[in-house]
């Protein structure tokens, strides 16, 4: 059976609507509430930002492909070690974040659906079970769906915020004072709009011709994200506040000059939407990653290239934690506290592997300008988020000594 490879077109598909995701639903009247009216200033500043995470992954991907993405980089750049270590990371936030973003759509569903005695759990549940059905389809039609999708999404939110324009409220655009800690809080919440960027790599084997691909999807949908996030955070921020007294309404507010009363199904259905797509995109890539990095039964594909196994086993553990949840074991908070600081220390290996790999002043400078904002960015996350990661990084490197310890005290003997 022949493999069908992605085009930009397609890959693209599979890019904007995981990297819009949960986000676009959470994030616009959320850095509103915490940054006032600097909201936008902040969304300019971290789309930037993700412009630049895009390119330097984007050449990354383009120069060493691989299943494996970031860890194969990490791995060209620092050995075995430092790539085992950004695949636990990617592994980790694979593992909790993917099950947040499923249960961000349940919750919209289970307050369309008022008054049925089903939770939230298990409308989750529920999108978990048909996006793994999805995944074990040829990745072509993985990436058809997300970009049927996802451009219905960016249609609907690009058109709901034009239509809002008139009903924006009166008076300067920015009002307030500054506030510096608020402002710092929302970009690190702002984070959780660049998750996505970096995990073109592990989709790299299966494009054609990627010096050309690639770049060309990385553009599409950078550009796409970042006009139809601006457009969705202004009418949110600029609405005129009379219209809905709970700043999370606002967003349903916005949709409601195109789609009157329906505008609270349809942000129930974008979200169930963009969050599937999200779920596509990070639950797919770390699929990948375990087969390429798994041997034996893991490493088993179909006929149609799917790493099989693979999903298999995230399926497990994908169950375990939405088990969690319905127990009251975990919730979505700590879900995405876990997932966000991983992805944070993943994106952190793979622009230290680029800045290593990678030539041309300016693709240092912006891994350093990358690094240096991400670690700032980590430092705001929960204390016992942090010891964790610094115990699990602390096992690796003393592994790592203790197996060059062993190798020195084992040389001399084979002189003999």
């Amino acid at each position: 059976m022949r493999e069908k490879k992605l085009g930009p077109l397609l890959l693209s598909g599979l890019m904007t609507g995981p990297i819009l995701g949960s986000g676009i639903i959470l994030l616009p009247p959320m850095i509103h509430q915490t940054a006032g009216d600097y909201a936008i200033f902040a969304w300019l500043l971290m789309l930037g930002i993700g412009f630049l995470f895009a390119w330097v992954f984007a050449r990354l991907s383009v120069e060493y492909p691989n299943d494996a993405g970031i860890a194969y980089a990490a791995e060209k750049a620092f050995g075995s070690r430092v790539k085992k270590l950004a695949v636990f990371y990617f592994i980790m936030a694979a593992s909790f974040g993917p099950a947040a973003v499923l249960m961000t759509a349940g919750e919209y569903i289970h307050s369309l659906a008022a008054g049925t005695a089903f939770p939230a759990e298990l409308y989750g549940f529920v999108f978990f079970i048909f996006c793994m059905v999805i995944l074990c389809f040829n990745l072509s039609f993985v990436g058809m769906v997300a970009l049927i999708f996802s451009t219905a999404a960016a249609l609907i939110l690009f058109g709901s915020s034009a239509a809002s324009v008139p009903y924006f409220r009166e008076g300067p655009l920015v009002d307030g004072t500054f506030q510096f800690t608020d402002f710092g809080r929302g970009l690190l919440l702002l984070f959780w709009a660049l998750v996505g960027w970096e995990i073109v790599g592990n989709y790299s084997m299966e494009v054609k011709n990627r010096g050309k691909t690639i770049p060309r999807a990385v553009v599409i949908s950078s550009l796409t994200v970042t006009v139809i996030y601006l457009a969705t955070a202004a009418a949110v921020q600029w609405i005129d506040p009379g219209f809905s007294a709970n700043g999370q309404l606002k967003l349903a507010m916005m949709l409601t000059p195109l789609f009157g009363s329906f505008a609270l199904p349809v942000i129930a259905v974008l979200t169930a939407v963009l969050c599937m797509c999200a779920y596509f995109q990070v639950t797919g890539g770390a699929a990948r990653l375990v087969a390429s990095q798994a041997g034996g039964l893991f490493a088993y594909r179909s006929r149609g290239n799917q790493p099989t196994a693979a999903l298999g086993l995230i399926f497990l553990i994908h169950t375990i934690v939405f088990v969690c949840l319905m127990f009251h074991f975990l919730n979505v908070e700590t879900l995405v506290l876990i997932a966000n600081a991983f992805f944070i220390c993943n994106s952190l290996c793979g622009l230290a592997a680029a800045y290593k790999l990678l030539s041309g002043r300016i693709y240092k400078k912006v891994c350093l300008f990358l690094m240096g904002g991400f670690t700032l960015l980590l430092l705001f996350s929960s204390s016992w988020v942090l010891l964790f990661i610094m115990l699990a990084s602390a096992l690796f490197v003393v592994n790592f000594r203790q197996l060059n310890i062993w190798k020195k005290v084992k040389r001399p003997f084979k002189s003999y």
